[in-house]
């Protein structure tokens, strides 16, 4: 049977229903492709999206803005002296264990096995000047938040305040006759209690930074204001200082007193941390002179090199070493 034979044996309805199907299939399966915009504007942006924008350079975050310089930013603490030694490795350091009110797991902090107290070691310039045995179990100020630094190989991660009369400048710091007096915190204070000036309290975001900053020099700028009154309290007068002004405030512990010294009345209230005979101190040939008072055991990468000739009397610390010339 040829087609034309197939095609009339087919009935007129069936025929009519097959085409209607196709067509609706062949329309199903047509996309229609949208007429084309043959304005200016239209090839315009058809242009821009083919030409990819220029990736802009991502700018630098702003620094945070630096806290306004007040005593407040450093970190004084109650500590107390579990015990101390002298430095193996340097005649005029004290090497003692310090417990000071850290969380256990604190950066720098161990646990004590004979206590099991949190303590930091800290190595102090008072060998010679304060007697062993007045070193041992007994309650201090510290500084709790300066760059710890290697002192003769071992790891100092706090610093000592103590008082002692103003020296002439180049006067030896350990001179048999040289009076330091440790700074005493009040009765009934305990390890890790914080300490500050009146007038410049902690709190409202006004309190210690969590690691002061070498470069900033912010303890070379505050410490010059500390001094001990005629009434042997520990003090801060901002006008000895950058801040300036005529405010002044004693060091207490809040709810528990001043901190005092035993006897040195108008004295100069400092750390001791280094060897303070460092100041006429001369380095050999071809070595600084912190390589020269240290055996080359603590030098950081952020400090520039001096020679003794630009250094003050000040004991040197990390945010220290680089004193200003008087």
């Amino acid at each position: 049977m040829d087609s034309s034979s197939a095609e009339k044996s087919i009935p007129t309805e069936v025929k009519q229903g097959l085409n209607h199907e196709i067509a609706e299939n062949v329309k199903s399966n047509t996309v229609e492709a949208a007429p084309a915009d043959p304005s200016p504007a239209a090839a315009g942006q058809q242009q821009k999206k083919k030409e990819k924008a220029p990736k802009q350079p991502k700018q630098p975050k702003a620094a945070p803005p630096s806290a306004p310089l007040s005593p407040a930013l450093i970190d004084l603490r109650v500590g107390h002296i579990l015990r101390a030694i002298a430095h193996p490795n340097a005649d005029s350091l004290y090497v003692s264990t310090i417990a000071m009110g850290d969380p256990e797991g604190t950066e720098h902090t161990q646990v004590d096995e004979e206590t099991g107290k949190v303590v930091r070691t800290v190595c102090s310039g008072l060998n010679g000047l304060v007697p062993l045995e007045e070193m041992q179990n007994r309650k201090i100020v510290v500084v709790a938040n300066l760059k710890p630094v290697n002192m003769r190989s071992i790891k100092s991660a706090a610093m000592v305040l103590a008082a002692s009369p103003p020296a002439d400048e180049g006067a030896d710091p350990h001179a048999a006759d040289r009076v330091v007096e440790l700074v005493n915190p009040p009765e009934g204070a305990e390890a890790g209690d914080p300490v500050f000036f009146e007038g410049w309290p902690y709190g409202e975001g006004k309190g210690p930074e969590k690691q002061l900053n070498p470069k900033k020099k912010q303890w070379e700028a505050i410490q010059p204001g500390f001094f001990t009154s005629d009434d042997l309290v520990v003090g801060f007068d901002a006008a000895k200082t950058e801040i300036g002004g005529a405010e002044k405030g004693d060091l207490i512990v809040p709810g528990k007193g001043k901190c005092t010294v035993k006897t040195l009345k108008g004295a100069v209230v400092r750390q001791w941390t280094v060897e303070s005979s460092a100041t006429t101190a001369q380095a050999p040939e071809g070595q600084n002179w912190r390589e020269h008072l240290t055996g080359g055991s603590y030098l950081d990468e952020d400090e520039d090199q001096m020679t003794p000739s630009r250094m003050t009397t000040t004991t040197h610390h990390d945010t220290t070493r680089r004193a200003k010339v008087m």
